[in-house]
């Protein structure tokens, strides 16, 4: 059976930690697991460390959430990578769903997600779509970070996290793992998504949106020449109306329902 590598950045998010951890070690396939702690001072390296033998605890300083994630995945010697922030959750039976696409031969999917508040309670539904390159690229689809898993060998091949990027470290990486491979959509729900008022990339939406450009710019240059002549006029004012107007909530939400709203698949 293939084997699956997830790493947890951590850093001061004590109230929803143990949780995220549980949905990961109470999955029904092997798992390694690796929780990498940047020194937190409100007692989420003590929980990590809890977990100590069913998972690989790192408490170091770092450079921030991407550089986390790097150091994470520079360990992990599973066939299929993801990670899972420490405020999500994946639901019971997510990771044998992904065992199973990755031996269908997809090494790049993600799936549909449950978008709860601090205490659980169900927000809403994001349901996800197929989406090509020119959709992500174009800004009409955001992948959910949450939901998405992707093989060691399409990663490494990518090039990998670039710790860079601060807030769009995950667009930076889907366009450029799209690049190499069509994402799939697996019509199943994988995760929870936790919308709370102390997540970092609500703070600074500007910051988000420079990255965004950044990443365009930087995979621009490897994409097709019709992909790049494909995309209408209407698509391009609609990104540029999209992110210079949008305020980021948690992982690219916010955009997502934006996009989605516009295509008729939200309320």
């Amino acid at each position: 059976m293939p084997k699956i590598s997830i790493v947890t950045p951590s850093y001061n998010q004590a109230p929803y930690l143990r949780r995220t951890i549980e949905s990961v070690l109470s999955q029904d396939v092997e798992v390694e697991y690796i929780i990498v702690d940047g020194c937190s001072t409100d007692g989420s390296a003590e929980i990590a460390k809890e977990y100590e033998g069913r998972a690989r605890v790192i408490v170091e300083k770092d450079n921030g959430q991407t550089d986390a994630i790097v150091k994470g995945f520079a360990l992990a010697t599973g066939d299929i990578l993801a990670w899972l922030n420490s405020d999500d959750m994946y639901l019971p039976g997510a990771l044998r769903r992904v065992v199973q696409a990755y031996e269908q031969g997809h090494e790049f999917f993600y799936g549909h997600v449950f978008i709860v508040d601090a205490e659980d309670a169900l927000l809403r539904k994001r349901v996800a779509i197929s989406a090509t390159l020119d959709d992500l690229y174009y800004g009409r689809y955001i992948i959910p970070q949450e939901a998405t898993f992707f093989s060691q060998r399409l990663y490494r091949a990518s090039g990998g996290l670039d710790p860079a990027f601060h807030y769009a470290m995950d667009y930076d990486l889907w366009l450029r793992l799209a690049c190499l491979q069509q994402p799939k959509c697996l019509d199943t729900f994988l995760s929870c998504f936790r919308y709370h008022r102390n997540q970092k990339s609500s703070r600074r939406p500007d910051l988000y949106t420079q990255e965004v450009q950044m990443a365009r710019a930087k995979s621009g240059g490897a994409r097709p020449e019709s992909l790049l002549k494909s995309a209408s006029h209407r698509s391009r004012l609609l990104l540029r109306k999209i992110y210079s107007n949008i305020a980021v909530s948690g992982i690219t939400t916010t955009i997502a329902d934006s996009i989605n709203k516009k295509r008729g698949l939200l309320p």
